[in-house]
C-alpha cells in the first residue's frame, strides 16, 4: 500500500523526532508550565474519582469505563496542537495494558508500574494483535501510528508517564458524561484524550461492588471449560483454590493461590459487572508436579482475561459463624470457561 495511505500528520514526525533526541533525558519538566487547553482541577467537585488527587488505583479503575480518543498533543515546547488523524487513535485502558485501536490495527502495550511518582508507569512491551490488516485488508507491515507509540513508549527509552484527569473544554462541545485525560511522559509530551463512556450493560443478580470483593476470600466450588466439561485442575479438593481482591494506593489486585507461589495481576470492576485482570511478574518456585500443573493452568485461564460476573446470595448454612453471609460468584470468562466461586473469612493482611 502507498505511504500516502498512511499518512503521518507533520505534527507527529516533529514529535518522533523530539522524543528521540529527548528520550535519554528522563528529568521531569515543570507542568505548570504546559499549555494545553485544558487544566488538571476536577471537572465535577462531587465526582471524587476523577480529580488531579484520585489514588492511581482509582483513577485506572475509572478509565476502564471509557474508549478514549486522542484531541490533542503537547510537545515539550510547550505548543498544543489538535491531532486529527484518519482513522482516529482509541486508547483503552486495562488493568497492566493499554490497547491502541487505528483502524484495522490494535496495539497492545503492556505497563509496568511501581517506578517512582509523578512518573509510575513504563512500556514492557508492544505488538500489534490484530491480524485483520492482512487478511482482510492486505495491508502488510505496522501502521503510520505505531512508529510513534513505540518511540513514546519505547522500553529502552527511559521514558516514565502517568495518567492525570483535566477539566473539559467548553469548545468543541463534548458530549454528556465525557472527561478528558492527559498522559504525561517524564520527557515534556503531554497527549490530550477525550473519553466517551461505554454503553451501560444489563446485569443480573445482586449488585457487585469492589468493597464486597475485597471484604472475603473466594474459593472455587465449580469450574466448567467452553465445552461445559470440569476443569480437571481445578477439580482437586486437597488443593484448594482461592482468590484475594485487595486495593492499596498504588493499584487494585487479584491474588490467586493454590497453596504454593500464586499468581496475580492487577484487576477493574468496570462497565457491567465486567471484571478485568491484567498480569504481573509471578514468584517461578519449584512445588511439585501437581502444584505446578495447578498453577500453570491458573494463570493461563486467570491473567489477562475479561469477565462477567453475577452473584447469588443463598441461605445461611455457616453453622460456625452466623455472621458470615452465604454468597456464590459466577464467572464467566470471554473465552467460555465458567467458574463460580464461595465466599470465605479473609485473613487480613
Amino acid at each position: 500500500m502507498a505511504l500516502n495511505q498512511f499518512y503521518i500528520p507533520t505534527l507527529l514526525i516533529g514529535l518522533i523526532s523530539a522524543a528521540s533526541l529527548l528520550g535519554c533525558q528522563h528529568t521531569p519538566p515543570n507542568p505548570s508550565t504546559k499549555t494545553i487547553a485544558a487544566t488538571s482541577k476536577t471537572s465535577n467537585s462531587t465526582d471524587k474519582s476523577w480529580s488531579a488527587s484520585t489514588p492511581q488505583s482509582y483513577l485506572v479503575q475509572t478509565l476502564t469505563r471509557y474508549d478514549w480518543q486522542l484531541t490533542q498533543v503537547a510537545s515539550a515546547d510547550n505548543k498544543a496542537q489538535d491531532f486529527k488523524h484518519h482513522p482516529p487513535l482509541i486508547m483503552e485502558v486495562r488493568p497492566d495494558t493499554l490497547l491502541f485501536k487505528e483502524g484495522c490495527h490494535l496495539y497492545k502495550i503492556r505497563i509496568e508500574r511501581g517506578h517512582p511518582i509523578p512518573y509510575p508507569y513504563s512500556m514492557s512491551e508492544l505488538r500489534d494483535v490484530n491480524d485483520n490488516c492482512a487478511s482482510q485488508y492486505n495491508i502488510q507491515g505496522p501502521g503510520a501510528i505505531q512508529q510513534v507509540l513505540e518511540t513514546i513508549f519505547s522500553p529502552r527509552s527511559y521514558l516514565y508517564f502517568n495518567f492525570r484527569p483535566l477539566t473539559l473544554n467548553e469548545k468543541p462541545p463534548m458530549a454528556e458524561g465525557s472527561k478528558q485525560l492527559a498522559l504525561n511522559v517524564n520527557n515534556g509530551m503531554t497527549l490530550i484524550f477525550t473519553g466517551t463512556p461505554k454503553p451501560e450493560q444489563q446485569v443480573s443478580g445482586l449488585p457487585i461492588t469492589n468493597e464486597l470483593l475485597e471484604r472475603y476470600q473466594w474459593r472455587i466450588v465449580n469450574a466448567t471449560d467452553q465445552n461445559n466439561q470440569p476443569i480437571t485442575e481445578f477439580g482437586y479438593t486437597e488443593v484448594p483454590i482461592t482468590v484475594n481482591f485487595y486495593t492499596d494506593e498504588h493499584r487494585r489486585s487479584a491474588s490467586f493461590s493454590s497453596g504454593c507461589n500464586g499468581v496475580s495481576g492487577g484487576y477493574a470492576l468496570t462497565v457491567g459487572q465486567t471484571l478485568l485482570i491484567g498480569s504481573a511478574p509471578q514468584t517461578m518456585v519449584g512445588c511439585g508436579d501437581l502444584i505446578n500443573y495447578i498453577e500453570s493452568k491458573l494463570s493461563r485461564t486467570m491473567l489477562s482475561t475479561v469477565s462477567r460476573l453475577t452473584l447469588e446470595k443463598l441461605d445461611n448454612t455457616n453453622v460456625n459463624n452466623s455472621n458470615l453471609p452465604d454468597y456464590l460468584l459466577n464467572q464467566t470468562l470471554e473465552t467460555g470457561e465458567t467458574l463460580i466461586w464461595k465466599n470465605e473469612k479473609k485473613d487480613r493482611r
